[in-house]
């Protein structure tokens, strides 16, 4: 059986819930900008793939679930360690993503919907950072092991 490293402190039960929709929505992110990249590369090689790739729907599902994920795993890192920069990146960059979906068309559209998907992703990063640190600092405190 491997034991732990007395330098590391397992994260508690709800850290490791918010660490991992941090990494799932860093994912949606990301595949967010794959997205966005491929509709204006395929819009530009072949006119039929891109407006697939361009359809309205996706940009309403994809909106729906980055509020949905970033309102539960920011507000959950907030409630955790308190630290706000996260909730106000993240806001900042769904503003963008709502800017984006409004413009609907154009350079404007994906040049709003790519910053505030980057600015999100970030958010979701530091979320996910502020909350192992705060995990570990909390395990500290309660005297635990430290080289």
């Amino acid at each position: 059986m491997a034991s732990l490293h007395p330098d590391i402190i397992p994260p508690a039960d709800e850290e490791v819930r918010i660490g991992r929709l941090d990494r799932m929505a860093i994912g949606l992110s990301s595949l967010c900008l794959v997205h966005c990249i491929a509709t204006v590369m395929l819009t530009a090689v072949l006119a039929s793939a891109g407006a697939a790739l361009a359809n309205p729907a996706w940009h309403e599902i994809g909106f729906t679930v980055a509020m949905l994920i970033g309102a539960v795993a920011l507000g959950r890192g907030y409630a955790a360690h308190r630290d706000r920069a996260p909730l106000l990146i993240g806001g900042a960059g769904l503003a963008l993503m709502g800017v984006g979906l409004l413009r609907a068309e154009g350079l404007p559209e994906i040049a709003a919907t790519m910053a505030g998907v980057v600015l999100l992703a970030l958010a979701h990063r530091r979320n996910a950072h502020v909350g192992h640190v705060h995990a570990h600092r909390r395990g500290l405190a309660r005297g635990a092991p430290h080289a």
